[in-house]
């Protein structure tokens, strides 16, 4: 095997290793790329069907931009890619009502998950108060900003103790009828911090490159020889 072919081999295990991990007890359409799948809703859903369909509140949809579904709301894109998918949500006036609910097994006892979303307002007046909770417990809150479009995460912390699964709900906890309008994206839940590998694949990448380094000396002192 030439060193080339060895560095390209570690990088894609490598690659694998982290694309593996990183699924482990993952949400299963977080982006909404899917569409209206993958989840529940105490919400009704509407197809888009222009800038009318989501008038009345309850109701949430699936599509690429909150003025498409509203004349009122914001433009703006997605968090994943800004030409994506997102879930637009018109709050509901009737308290404790689930907007997003899905269900993890699989999970790991006495392990640290990380739980992150995106929230934006679609429209400025009387923001979103947001709480999530896992199996009935809250892990906390957030309030969408002001700024229409502007997506600002929600991010913790969760250890399993002895639940192998996870009921992850998020409650919308401001039942304004007025304004109280917003966009949902990039739900994530897993064993990997958002953008930081564990330390046990950053001990196989450093390992696997150092093979691989030390392959490329190897064969330097064998063509000087």
């Amino acid at each position: 095997m030439t060193t080339k072919t060895f560095l390209l081999a570690a990088t894609a295990a490598a690659a694998a290793l982290l694309a593996s991990t990183a699924q482990a007890a993952s949400v299963v359409n977080g982006d909404f790329e899917a569409g209206n799948t993958g989840f529940t809703s105490g919400y009704g859903y509407l197809a888009p069907a222009g800038q009318f369909t989501l008038y009345p509140e309850g109701f949430y949809t699936v599509d690429t931009n909150p003025n498409n579904v509203h004349n009122l709301w914001s433009s703006f894109g997605d968090h994943t890619s800004g030409h994506g998918e997102m879930m637009i949500v018109n709050g509901a006036p009737t308290a404790n009502v689930t907007v997003w609910d899905e269900t993890l097994s699989g999970l790991s006892t006495n392990t640290n998950y990380y739980f992150s979303a995106w929230v934006a307002s679609s429209y400025p007046t009387n923001p979103a108060v947001l709480d999530f909770s896992i199996n009935g417990s809250s892990i906390g809150g957030l309030t969408a900003p002001t700024t229409t479009g502007q997506w600002t995460q929600f991010y913790v912390q969760w250890n399993s103790g002895a639940n192998t699964s996870a009921d992850i709900a998020l409650v919308n906890q401001n039942t304004i009828r007025s304004g109280n309008d917003f966009a949902l994206d990039d739900i994530a839940f897993g064993t990997v911090r958002p953008g930081v590998p564990e330390p046990a694949t950053w001990s196989l990448l450093i390992g696997g490159f150092g093979l691989a380094g030390a392959a490329l000396r190897r064969r330097r002192v064998l063509a000087a020889a």
